[in-house]
């Protein structure tokens, strides 16, 4: 089978992926809007064109618990969530992060409750930030499916072994169709690569007991490895997007940051997810203007790209962060890694904080483009 080019949702794309990495386990609970993932690879592998166990579950907890359990054991795995599904999981979320098990979990980023909605923000995924995993956030459909195989990639490494969260806007992407990319599948899966060495298998030979209890010192020790490796993850993620590059042909900045519009700028905006590709239209217009303006997308929340930041601060004269979710008495999330990453460094460059978005809100490139008039 070659590549092929085809209309695709958001949830369609992440199925794509993960159909051409093999997982050994899948084991999901329905929630909207990820829903539509897990019926497409439960029919693919209920009619045998998918050999991996599906496991239907009675909750998003066990859900997590199960592919857990699975990757303790050996297995490549995957599960997906949303919004309230996302905190039903959360003892497990940080078990799996904090245990440094290599699972993928698409997260299809929706509002919390109360009130009930059901559009997108980032508040779910945001919430588990210190939770030990790597976050990457998309801007379209193609990249869905594209990071969704970089995530195995790049959690199975034994230099790194930490879970991975692809995460896409909630209907923005998970519902609305649009032309993607579907490599071929046996290059997909020569580019990930077989699970026939895994970073953690059960040996009978050599029992292990698995999460009892620890002294200090050596929680201490875990803790420290946890946060070297997703020091390193930075180095590994854009390895992988580079090598992705040079295979399919496709490629998303620098793994971690994507720039859009001219270097010397007077404004950099610096956005997140689906809206920070809106901005690039915005971009578009105001450069058209004769405004000096360029735009950043985040593209990796976890590890947070610092380096990249303080490059990019240092060489524009100011930055308007629009984040799509807030840290309540505070700011915006990446309002707030961002003004860190500044102050830890004494680097003054002005940052000005939008939040945008929340509950589904629409924010077209027109509204972007009027609060960057205003902030210039």
């Amino acid at each position: 089978m070659a590549e092929e080019v085809v209309m695709l949702t958001g949830n369609h794309s992440v199925s794509e992926a993960v159909k051409r990495v093999k997982p050994d386990v899948i084991a999901a609970y329905p929630i909207t809007p990820q829903t539509a993932i897990i019926e497409y690879l439960s029919k693919l592998v209920d009619s045998g064109e998918m050999d991996s166990h599906f496991i239907r579950v009675e909750s998003e907890h066990s859900a997590l618990a199960a592919v857990a359990g699975a990757s303790w054991a050996g297995a490549r795995t995957f599960t997906a969530t949303s919004s309230q599904g996302l905190l039903y999981m959360g003892e497990w979320v940080f078990w799996t992060g904090y245990a440094r098990l290599p699972v993928v979990m698409a997260v299809v980023n929706r509002c919390l409750a109360p009130g009930w909605s059901i559009w997108v923000d980032l508040q779910d995924s945001m919430a588990f930030r210190d939770a030990g995993w790597i976050q990457i956030y998309n801007k379209n459909n193609q990249e869905v499916f594209d990071t969704t195989i970089q995530s195995y990639k790049i959690a199975e490494s034994k230099d790194i072994a930490l879970p991975v969260m692809p995460c896409l806007d909630g209907f923005v992407l998970s519902h609305t169709s649009s032309k993607v990319i579907l490599s071929d599948p046996e290059e997909v899966y020569n580019f990930v690569g077989d699970y026939s060495d895994p970073i953690i298998e059960i040996d009978t030979g050599k029992p292990f007991a698995y999460g009892s209890i620890v002294m200090p010192d050596k929680y201490n020790k875990d803790r420290k490895d946890l946060m070297e490796a997703m020091e390193r993850a930075k180095a590994k993620i854009k390895a992988v997007n580079k090598e992705f590059s040079e295979t399919f042909g496709r490629t998303y900045g620098n793994g971690l940051i994507e720039k859009y519009g001219d270097d010397d700028a007077d404004l950099t905006i610096v956005g997140i997810g689906t809206m920070a590709d809106e901005t690039q239209q915005a971009i578009d217009m105001l450069t058209s203007e004769g405004l000096k303006v360029n735009s950043v997308r985040v593209r990796t929340f976890r590890p947070f790209p610092t380096e990249d930041i303080i490059d990019i601060a240092k060489k524009n004269h100011k930055l308007l962060v629009i984040d799509r979710s807030v840290s309540f008495g505070h700011e915006g999330h990446l309002q707030m890694e961002i003004e860190s990453v500044l102050k830890r460094n004494s680097i003054d460059t002005p940052v000005i904080g939008k939040v945008m978005g929340l509950g589904g809100e629409d924010v077209p490139y027109t509204r972007i483009a009027k609060v960057a008039k205003e902030n210039l």
